[in-house]
């Protein structure tokens, strides 16, 4: 079931990943999107707790989105708790890093080598692990096993907090071999797909 769930999330976080990849293409944090850009007003709420990163429509939008998504299940019938709800918090938590991660490896313009705090500007006002990685996935994991430490504790039933681990294990192992794998593949299908731009026989009226 564990190895089954971390499947599914990191899955579900590679694919939005290369979604987002094709909508943002090589300038990431929504730069070139037509959508607004807020660090006043209500968005320095969403600042302070994102290390100074705006906060855009686009994001708004889409963290809300998903944010009803993951939680349809109670809306088709699964009953809600407060001990499911911080499960399903935590994941929520895990597959937006996941996700924001898997879009530099995968990014023909990033990939590991550019994936350091000079060259990601929305990512520059964090502090970086040893300048492997910013400090806010590691708070992010750590908030993770918060909800599912409560999550277990709610549940009394510890093995599921030990189980958080084995999940984080599993989904590490998936993106080492999603690094080794497929990274390169992908990088070499996104370019393929661009040398015939077929957009003028689709008939688009402006």
């Amino acid at each position: 079931m564990i190895l089954l769930l971390a499947v599914y999330i990191f899955v579900l976080s590679l694919l939005f990943a290369l979604l987002e990849i094709e909508i943002e293409g090589k300038f990431g944090w929504a730069e070139k999107l037509p959508t607004w850009y807020k660090k006043s007003g209500f968005s320095r709420i969403f600042s302070f707790f994102n290390s100074k990163k705006p906060l855009t429509g686009y994001h708004l939008f889409l963290l809300l989105f998903i944010f009803l998504i993951v939680h349809m299940s109670f809306i088709m019938g699964l009953t809600w708790s407060l001990a499911k709800e911080l499960q399903l918090l935590a994941l929520y938590v895990i597959f937006l890093t996941l996700e924001d991660f898997l879009w530099f490896v995968f990014n023909p313009y990033y990939g590991l080598k550019n994936f350091k705090k000079n060259k990601i500007w929305w990512h520059a006002d964090c502090k970086w692990i040893l300048g492997l990685f910013p400090n806010v996935y590691i708070n992010a994991v750590i908030m993770a096993g918060l909800l599912y430490y409560s999550y277990s504790y709610l549940m009394r039933d510890i093995q599921l907090f030990y189980q958080y681990f084995v999940f984080l294990g599993f989904i590490l192992v998936l993106l080492i071999l999603s690094i080794i794998l497929l990274s390169s593949l992908y990088k070499k299908w996104y370019f393929s797909m661009r040398k015939k731009d077929e957009r003028k026989n689709c008939k688009i009226f402006h």
